[in-house]
């Protein structure tokens, strides 16, 4: 089974030589216009491709007899607000992406201008989301967390059925443990190597939701293969919106970002190259052949006459074949480096 399509948002390849990275807000903002906005503009001084907001509307979503009904009521953004989010992001040239929690929205975030989906976790197994969504027009991501491989194998296949073009998608691995335990996946839980069996199974580009509270596991990820990141972000932690636990900060966000996209630029390379500063290092870290005593002039040079010594400044021992059998020029005291201009 593999997909098909090359998977694009915005102007990036999902899977080429740029990492794509999402910052998820997490309803930080708390219903707050305003603050939504701020978080759109920190994610892009972060240097994040995208930011990723959860949307719904509370009676397609929870039962209203749920204690949260109320309160995920109260805090639902307003389709005007979404459209205006949308715009400031594009404003802004940083990629919106809608994880959409109810099906109502779906055409409506698309004719809006989102740059793609997600489907998140929770509807996996919901052939409403699922094929509305792969039947949008729209990129989208596939969320894998809290499923088994067959649920996995049961939503792809699905998409594949549904889709009356050609499905472009990125599926999402990752675990989600936040309702039950605040810290977090624990690391030895977060199954890193599964990421490239998803990428040999379904053809398809694969990306890490990363649910831990660590600044470096993003890079770690990226360093196992993942293609694309997304990393939860709330303005301050302190304020202890609902997944405040397992955010980083602005500043924390963009020393991450930053790491991983370098993890990713060197991934990528397939040859031996040296960098500046350690072409310097060559100079003071290798051995150049030095006198072991006195040379007279004129005399023939023999192997027993040199050593191999640091710094490197000198004629590199593995030239020594031009050096032994030569005769010198002038007087070579011991320990002097030899030049070639010492040498007849």
């Amino acid at each position: 089974m593999v997909g098909k399509g090359k998977v694009m948002i915005e102007k990036t390849v999902i899977g080429g030589k740029d990492l794509f990275f999402t910052v998820e807000e997490g309803m930080a903002y708390w219903g707050d216009h305003n603050k939504a906005v701020k978080m759109i503009d920190h994610a892009k001084k972060a240097g994040a491709d995208a930011i990723e907001f959860q949307l719904y509307r509370a009676q397609e979503f929870i039962i209203k007899n749920s204690p949260k009904y109320e309160i995920l009521k109260a805090v639902e953004l307003s389709d005007a607000s979404i459209q205006r989010l949308i715009k400031h992001a594009k404003l802004k040239k940083i990629a919106f992406i809608a994880t959409v929690l109810s099906p109502s929205l779906i055409e409506k975030l698309a004719s809006w201008g989102c740059s793609a989906f997600n489907i998140n976790a929770s509807d996996l197994n919901n052939p409403d989301i699922i094929d509305r969504v792969s039947q949008s027009g729209k990129p989208f991501f596939i969320s894998t967390l809290l499923a088994t491989e067959k649920e996995v194998d049961w939503a792809v296949d699905r998409i594949h059925r549904r889709s009356s073009a050609i499905p472009r998608f990125t599926i999402l691995h990752g675990q989600h443990t936040m309702f039950s335990e605040e810290g977090g996946p624990k690391i030895e839980e977060t199954s890193l190597g599964f990421i490239n069996v998803l990428k040999k199974r379904y053809g398809v580009p694969v990306g890490f939701i990363d649910h831990t509270p660590l600044q470096w596991m993003p890079a770690v990820a990226v360093a196992a293969g993942a293609d694309v990141i997304t990393k939860h972000m709330a303005i301050a932690r302190s304020e202890k919106g609902p997944d405040w636990h397992i955010c980083l900060e602005p500043d924390e966000m963009q020393e991450t970002i930053t790491w991983s996209k370098h993890i990713k630029a060197s991934i990528d390379q397939s040859v031996k190259s040296m960098g500046e500063n350690e072409k310097k290092d060559i100079r003071i870290m290798r051995k150049s052949i030095v006198a072991s005593k006195q040379i007279k002039v004129d005399q023939i040079i023999k192997s027993q006459d040199i050593q191999f010594k640091r710094p490197g400044t000198g004629i590199s021992p593995d030239q020594v074949d031009k050096v032994v059998g030569r005769k010198a020029k002038h007087d070579i005291l011991p320990d002097q480096i030899i030049d070639r201009k010492d040498l007849k």
